[in-house]
């Protein structure tokens, strides 16, 4: 059941990620889904064989749908935060979109717990929760700087990245 569940998560934010306006230019975008990508691997790595503060099941499936949250919707989340944040003026905005986006990863991290795809024997969920709002922050230093050197090389050569 978990599957097909992130899986119609996966599309719908591919869907959104397509069509919102970004500042972004498609490479810097791409760069920054393959930086957190490789962020959000490592972080799971870490903590389910290193550290063994999580446990993954065992079961195929579940496993994939993981893998799928990890791998693609976390950059997903992240690359739209970026474009989210640059776009909006008003902080209220920003602030709302990056509490809703907040809100949206850890119930993914909710929805693993439900379909034990994921457990935590010596990590909290409130840790989860503490980790998803470094990381989005994280996303968010990432893309401004992106956005820098963007707007750096545009001024110098009339180009994007």
């Amino acid at each position: 059941m978990s599957l097909p569940l992130f899986i119609t998560v996966l599309i719908m934010l591919i869907y959104i990620s397509l069509f919102m306006k970004k500042k972004l230019t498609f490479t810097a975008n791409f760069i920054q889904f393959m930086v957190l990508s490789i962020i959000s691997t490592n972080y799971i790595t870490i903590m389910t064989n290193n550290l063994e503060w999580m446990n993954t099941s065992v079961d195929v499936t579940q496993f994939i749908s993981l893998l799928i949250n990890r791998e693609c919707i976390l950059p997903l989340v992240g690359v739209i935060m970026v474009n989210g944040y640059l776009n909006y003026k008003k902080r209220s905005e920003k602030m709302l979109c990056y509490i809703s986006l907040l809100f949206f990863i850890s119930v993914l991290d909710v929805l693993h717990l439900y379909f034990q795809s994921l457990s935590y024997p010596d990590w909290s969920l409130f840790n989860t929760v503490i980790v998803n709002g470094v990381y989005l922050v994280f996303c968010i230093w990432m893309g401004k700087g992106l956005y820098y050197f963007q707007k750096k090389e545009e001024g110098r050569h009339g180009q994007g990245i």
